[in-house]
């Protein structure tokens, strides 16, 4: 999987996935089988496949590899109670991954609207207002619907 990427993007991915927090995703499930941890992963790779296509500069592409990794950064089981007492988990966990990431890492404003826009339309308050965000939402739907549905990583 990570044969696509440059070097620095993979040194980058593995410092991020070295975080305490981020181990932490690797427990909770998501999609079917799939676990946050991995979602977020394969978001990750479709995202920069995309950027990839598009010769997106080395900069986007590590914004991306930071808003994608973290974008999902909510760090609680969404299956138990679907229905939270501030929410529902479709539209708040954007609100809560960003709080959380914003708390661990040192994120730019583009890395923050990956995070808190990734569910645009559902969350029509929040649109992507970069490249970057634009990239990652798209995956996160791509990769979901894979997940769901044909139980395979991206």
């Amino acid at each position: 999987m990570y044969h696509e990427i440059s070097e620095k993007e993979h040194d980058m991915l593995s410092q991020l996935q070295s975080e305490s927090g981020i181990m932490q995703m690797k427990s909770f499930p998501h999609h079917g089988d799939i676990t946050v941890f991995d979602h977020s992963l394969n978001v990750t790779m479709t995202s920069l496949r995309i950027a990839k296509r598009l010769s997106l500069s080395e900069e986007k592409r590590e914004n991306i590899i930071v808003g994608a990794m973290l974008h999902d950064f909510f760090l609680y089981d969404w299956h138990e109670g679907r229905i939270r007492k501030d929410g529902i988990h479709c539209w708040l966990h954007p609100k809560v991954a960003l709080k959380n990431a914003d708390e661990r890492f040192e994120l730019n404003s583009k890395q923050k609207n990956i995070i808190r826009s990734h569910m645009f339309p559902a969350t029509l308050l929040h649109p992507p207002t970069c490249s970057e965000a634009w990239i990652v939402s798209l995956a996160d739907k791509i990769c979901a619907v894979k997940e769901y549905f044909m139980k395979t990583a991206a």
